[in-house]
């Protein structure tokens, strides 16, 4: 059965989503006016308009941009929490091409030189088995053919940030990451991948060890992106 909508699958690799769920989940895609900094899906009159969000504007974050796929609410929302939390790691083949779209309205393959996914504390891992960004990440890797490397370490547990105010998520993961091989990062232009952006303080916190570490340029390409409303 479908794990959303409870109807009758008739495929296995339909990976437990129903066709009509699975078209819901595509529709929630992000598409301009959006926030060409953060990628925040914004509102306006004027459909070719490109403006920095609020955000942006008072705290430049230190990504050069940022990009998600979709808006984490509804199906896509549910379709992620069960490859996070529930061990359906097999998602990932419905999930990857969603960052491939993602990427190549944006980008291209001549722009970055390693991908890199947001990591989990090492405790945290081994209570889930697996880093769900890091599986998103090498699934990339195949489609853009572009080396993917986890030089990058969180070094110290960090609270979920669910349910954290924006000062206490940018706390939260102050000084969380370091690299743990800065010749791997040196010089290199990064796509720094996660599965879903909230607020931008775990990507940013990231994106800053790796820019500390001698990173030319580091964007950020998530599955799906929180927004209001």
């Amino acid at each position: 059965d479908c794990f959303i909508c409870s109807s009758e699958l008739a495929r296995h690799q339909d990976c437990g989503v129903c066709n009509l769920c699975w078209s819901r989940a595509l529709s929630l895609k992000i598409s301009p006016p959006r926030c060409p900094s953060c990628g925040l899906p914004l509102q306006s009159f004027n459909d070719d308009a490109e403006h920095l969000c609020g955000e942006c504007i008072l705290h430049i974050p230190p990504y050069a941009g940022a990009r998600s796929f979709g808006c984490y609410t509804a199906e896509l929302a549910r379709i992620i929490q069960e490859m996070k939390f529930h061990g359906k790691r097999n998602l990932v083949r419905l999930l990857t091409p969603l960052l491939t779209a993602a990427f190549f309205e944006s980008w291209s393959r001549e722009d970055f030189d390693l991908i890199v996914p947001v990591p989990l504390h090492a405790k945290r891992r081994r209570e889930r088995g697996y880093n769900q960004s890091e599986l998103l990440a090498r699934g990339l890797q195949r489609q853009l053919a572009i080396p993917c490397s986890a030089s990058l370490v969180r070094i110290r547990p960090t609270l979920p940030q669910v349910g954290l105010s924006q000062t206490e998520r940018i706390e939260n993961v102050r000084k969380a990451f370091q690299c743990a091989q800065r010749q791997q990062i040196s010089k290199k232009r990064i796509l720094l991948i996660d599965d879903v952006m909230t607020t931008g303080a775990t990507v940013g916190s990231a994106a800053g060890a790796l820019l500390d570490a001698g990173a030319l340029r580091v964007c950020v390409l998530t599955v799906a992106r929180a927004a209001k409303g």
